[in-house]
């Protein structure tokens, strides 16, 4: 703050005129009375010439004199020397325009040690003087300080978890939106700090994401305060060097040419941080577009918002996991594990050698079949093979040998010429499509069971999609495909028909495609003119990458296949996502995903949309929701599951959200308006776009 004149020249009046013109501010600040003290210098520049009478200059204390006042610890300079390893580039953590920075241990603690530059610079104040008074919990605080000769240094507290920059940056890093909104709230408090609190006034001039530090809980801290100068009369400071100007991209063009600076300029660079915070990206382009260029563009209508922030930051803004993955999933550690290799021999005595008594059922891809190895009850799949079908077992169960408790515990595989086989844990209480549609199954599950079932399903996909790496997609997430145990609890199972659908679809006739799948599924609607046999006959195709000679259909498979498969059958997590959000309409409605009336049928989603835009309008959901739920269900927690499908099902593919924000808007986490707002009710109006 530069230096300070006193009513005394004793020093020890000098110091507690200090002390008594200080006044605490929120956070237990300390600022100094700046009526009561001017700098001075005598003619020949010297800052120590005495008074000589009432009216001369007074006298001002040493910046040592101050910082000792305020309890800020005096290093000499071969301590400091010492704790760095003599300024070794080896504990250099940054450097600025006024010094570099190291990292030390001092004191028993991690400090950091700024050593000082010497820059002549006229009315230029000490830095150690207006840090020393500087207290606010969004600002790096001072520690001590060493001043021998041209010797300038500052120990401050070392901020551990790096700057801003460092986590927007990093392409390692993502930093997760309530984290941004905390950062810039709290960045936003020390700053206003400098410029309202502090008297007279501190403008940093420098403030850009490499200089707001963040602790291990990103908290910020505002650091590099080596441009700052304590400016009363903003308004005639023009003769500051260009070295003073900051990051170019940060700095307020208003005051670029005439160099004059207020706190407005530190506004200004603060807006663009705000930029980084809402967009993730870089200053500028290789092509020389500017982050203030990009926003304007948005403003003016002539740049897409979804150009400017990055897919990931889209997801962000949408909603987060509120805590780590591994907490959201209850994941301790991973369980990857390297399933066994079973003989056909050994499958064929756990079955009885594929006797129908064993067997489970017949998923047209494979016939399931229970069985015995080793005093564990077993679901061995007997995979169909086509003629000049090439099929490698071990690359399929590869992606799948996770255990976590919402997938079907792979156990091991049979891989011979002709005989192609995967083995399963075995779950005893049959499907979720046998509890919700079977017509001899009386018995309904209740609502508690429903919610259940869809969170275990959406962790089992989060797992996949989130935490296997390499991702792993499933491809084939339906209602049968979702196994209960006796407590019904989910387990995720049939991955085979994914790995089918990924290795044979690019083999699938696009003519075809086009004239016989999307066509007849455009509306949702299937009818006798339809020829549903021929839609049967693309689905075969679609599975076995021939014309098939099909002797079933494959209806029941339509309603889970997203829109984009059906266009041009690339798989993503995305047809996941929607596949799942079919899965919960039929958690909701107690409805097949293709429902029929006599000779007519149609798809579960195209025909929820209507009535699903209808009751948003009016809020009474009683049209969709399972009659043997009605009345038997927690309304709050049934909208938050139809707010879940219909963002999986409605939204077009890249902005359908992940399936970790699912669980934490089933489990009433985060708000569901975080993945469906109201204006999304507009996808409901011509529905999926098939």
């Amino acid at each position: 703050m530069g230096c300070f004149l006193s009513k005394s020249n004793a020093q020890a009046d000098r110091l507690n005129d200090i002390k008594d013109n200080t006044a605490p501010l929120p956070q237990q600040s300390l600022v100094t009375d700046p009526a009561e003290y001017r700098p001075y210098s005598d003619k020949n520049g010297s800052r120590d010439a005495p008074a000589t009478s009432e009216n001369a200059p007074r006298y001002a204390p040493a910046a040592s004199e101050i910082a000792q006042s305020y309890g800020f610890k005096r290093y000499e300079y071969k301590k400091l020397a010492i704790a760095t390893n003599y300024f070794s580039n080896k504990c250099s953590i940054g450097e600025g325009g006024f010094g570099i920075v190291y990292k030390a241990f001092l004191d028993d603690d991690d400090v950091a040690i700024k050593k000082l530059k010497i820059i002549k610079l006229e009315n230029k104040l000490e830095e150690i003087e207006y840090l020393s008074v500087v207290r606010h919990p969004n600002i790096v605080k001072m520690i001590g300080y060493c001043s021998e000769g041209d010797d300038r240094l500052l120990v401050l507290e070392f901020v551990p978890n790096k700057s801003l920059r460092h986590h927007l940056h990093d392409e390692d890093k993502f930093l997760e939106w309530p984290k941004r909104i905390k950062i810039a709230i709290n960045s936003a408090r020390g700053l206003l700090y400098l410029h309202e609190e502090c008297k007279p006034k501190i403008i940093h001039r420098d403030i850009k994401a490499d200089n707001i530090l963040l602790n291990d809980n990103f908290e910020p801290k505002i650091a590099d305060f080596s441009l700052a100068n304590f400016l009363p009369d903003t308004g005639n400071i023009n003769h500051i060097s260009s070295i003073l100007r900051g990051t170019n991209i940060y700095a307020d063009p208003e005051y670029g040419d005439k160099q004059r600076v207020s706190e407005k300029s530190d506004v200004y660079s603060f807006g663009v941080v705000l930029l980084e915070l809402i967009t993730g990206r870089e200053l500028s382009d290789e092509q020389g577009n500017t982050i203030v260029n990009w926003i304007i563009g948005v403003l003016e209508g002539t740049i897409s918002h979804e150009k400017i922030i990055d897919r990931k930051d889209i997801e962000t803004i949408q909603g987060r996991p509120t805590t780590s993955l591994e907490s959201l999933l209850g994941i301790e550690r991973a369980q990857i594990f390297s399933p066994r290799m079973f003989s056909f021999e050994e499958l064929a005595i756990a079955t009885q050698f594929f006797s129908n008594n064993c067997m489970l059922r017949d998923d047209n891809y494979a016939r399931v079949y229970r069985g015995e190895l080793d005093g564990m009850a077993v679901a061995i799949n007997k995979l169909y093979l086509w003629e000049g079908e090439q099929m490698e077992v071990e690359q399929m169960v590869n992606p799948i040998n996770h255990n976590y408790q919402y997938l079907n515990k792979l156990i091991g595989y049979c891989d011979e010429e002709y005989d192609k086989f995967i083995v399963y844990e075995f779950v005893p209480n049959k499907s979720l499509r046998f509890h919700l549609h079977d017509a001899g199954h009386k018995k309904t599950i209740d609502w508690s069971r429903r919610k259940k079932i869809a969170i275990g399903c959406a962790k089992g996909l989060a797992y996949l999609h989130e935490f296997c790496t390499p991702m792993v997609i499933h491809g084939n997430i339906t209602s049968h495909n979702i196994l209960l145990d006796n407590n019904f609890e989910p387990k995720i199972s049939g991955f085979e028909l994914g790995q089918v659908l990924s290795n044979f679809v690019a083999r699938i006739s696009t003519k075809a495609m086009e004239n016989r799948g999307p066509e007849i599924l455009k509306d949702g609607k299937i009818s006798e003119k339809a020829d549903v046999f021929s839609l049967g006959m693309v689905l075969h195709e679609l599975i076995s990458g021939k014309p098939g000679k099909a002797t079933f259909p494959w209806t029941w498979l339509v309603g889970y296949l997203a829109p984009e498969f059906l266009k041009d059958g690339k798989i993503s997590e995305k047809v996941d996502v929607f596949s799942f959000g079919v899965v919960l309409l039929e958690l909701i409605t107690g409805k097949p995903s293709v429902i029929r009336e006599g000779n007519f049928s149609m798809n579960l989603v195209a025909w929820v949309a209507p009535q699903l835009a209808e009751a948003f309008n009016t809020h009474n959901y009683n049209s969709i929701i399972d009659v043997k739920l009605q009345n038997n269900c927690e309304i709050i927690e049934m909208i938050q599951m139809i707010h879940c499908a219909a963002a999986c099902v409605y939204k077009p593919a890249k902005t359908r959200p992940k399936l970790s924000q699912i669980v934490e808007v089933l489990q009433g986490n985060m708000k569901s308006e975080s993945i469906w707002i109201h204006s999304d009710n507009t996808y409901l109006k011509d529905g999926p776009q098939y």
